[in-house]
């Protein structure tokens, strides 16, 4: 008797196993977009259930489980449920992580050792317009070769200083657009904007070497006196009728951006 339950125990579990391998094995990590101009997100596999959120054409999502009825379970920036698949397309970008970023945050990926000067109270302040967010390299010159020491994030309508540069010649390198992503290939990081992408390099030198002025006199000490320089940008896409862009730059490749 006792050897029969055993054998039955035995049955339950293998199928037990069994079932868990085939759920699992449906999971995937493929990313899709939505291609409608909206698509609802809903609690269950059919329209008769609770809409969740509605995504918006261009919305990236995770394929978590596919089934045979159209509806797919899926992973939209944290938020999981089922969407119509008819509605999605392979997204050509896979693998490009979607991040978004608050104004000021240095891109996790990127291969840059930010270096400061605490000593030196400059900045370059970035006044970012209407319509598009920006990521900005500060390039610095060098006989060698040049070189990013700061490079940061500021979305659109905001204002950000980047403070504390070291003396040097420096020039930028500027991305334009919405959607930013990121990728490391062979353990290179490459950023781009998938939305209205404009990449662009600086023309203007911004010297931020210290400027000798006269000694000053304080009392009966003479004490030698120093200028910092510092900078604004204005950066905006869109320019306004009868107004001059403040940039002056020539355009660049994606890749050279990312060089």
């Amino acid at each position: 008797m006792n050897l029969k339950n055993n054998k039955m125990i035995k049955t339950v579990f293998a199928s037990l196993l069994l079932l868990t391998i085939s759920i699992v094995s449906a999971q995937t990590n493929e990313q899709y977009i939505v291609s409608s101009q909206t698509l609802n997100m809903r609690s269950g596999a059919g329209k008769q259930y609770e809409v969740i959120t509605t995504l918006s054409q261009g919305d990236a999502v995770t394929l978590i489980e596919k089934s045979d009825n159209g509806w797919w379970y899926v992973d939209f920036e944290g938020t999981e449920g089922y969407v119509f698949s008819q509605l999605l397309k392979k997204d050509p970008y896979s693998g490009w992580k979607k991040t978004n970023y608050e104004s000021g945050v240095t891109p996790e990926c990127e291969n840059v050792n930010p270096q400061y000067d605490f000593k030196l109270d400059n900045y370059l302040r970035i006044n970012v317009g209407s319509g598009t967010d920006v990521v900005v390299k500060l390039m610095k010159k060098g006989y060698y070769g040049d070189e990013c020491i700061r490079i940061v994030y500021v979305r659109s309508r905001d204002t950000y200083e980047i403070k504390n540069v070291p003396e040097g010649r420096y020039y930028l390198k500027i991305a334009y657009g919405k959607d930013y992503r990121q990728k490391i290939v062979d353990n290179q990081c490459y950023v781009k904007f998938m939305q209205n992408a404009q990449y662009e390099k600086g023309i203007e030198i911004l010297d931020f070497n210290k400027i000798k002025q006269p000694n000053q006199r304080i009392g009966n000490e003479i004490y030698e006196n120093w200028s910092v320089p510092s900078f604004e940008l204005s950066l905006d896409v869109i320019v306004t009728k009868g107004t001059k862009p403040t940039f002056r730059s020539n355009d660049i490749s994606e890749a050279e951006f990312n060089q």
